[in-house]
């Protein structure tokens, strides 16, 4: 018995891009907008917004990672494997996205952007390594 597929939601990822692009040109200019009427002092609050929008985009993106459709090349490979490395991979990029988001709220400014360097290849070697434990025994061994 097999799960039943999962619905295509293209028309929702182009929507949730364009509006985080939006959002990105939207902050700093009016960042420097508010600080050219002195309404505020421009300390770091453009950077760590974009910072916080990336971290957002991140956990969207692993959230909906195991809800996307099996890719053609894996349909021939042991089902539940293949959903079990696509869960952990979403579980993995939601997890880098909110420690990015806490580091970039919680951490002083240059600190929060080392952030992503040390969050960000360390969620990239841990799914290459659940890739290499779920699909590389299974060339291996077949």
């Amino acid at each position: 018995m097999s799960a039943p597929a999962p619905a295509r939601r293209g028309g929702s990822d182009v929507r949730l891009a364009l509006v985080l692009a939006a959002l990105m040109l939207a902050i700093p200019l009016s960042e420097r907008v508010l600080a050219r009427f002195g309404w505020t002092r421009p300390a770091d609050f453009g950077e760590r917004s974009l910072l916080l929008l990336l971290a957002a985009y991140l956990v969207l993106t692993g959230n909906s990672i195991p809800k996307r459709l099996v890719p053609r090349a894996c349909r021939d490979a042991n089902e539940p494997r293949v959903i079990g490395f696509l869960r952990f991979s979403g579980w993995t990029w939601v997890l880098a996205g909110l420690a990015f988001g806490t580091a970039t709220v919680v951490l002083s400014g240059r600190a929060a952007t080392i952030a992503p360097l040390v969050v960000l290849p360390a969620a990239m070697l841990l799914i290459g390594l659940a890739w290499l434990h779920a699909f590389g025994a299974a060339r291996r061994d077949g």
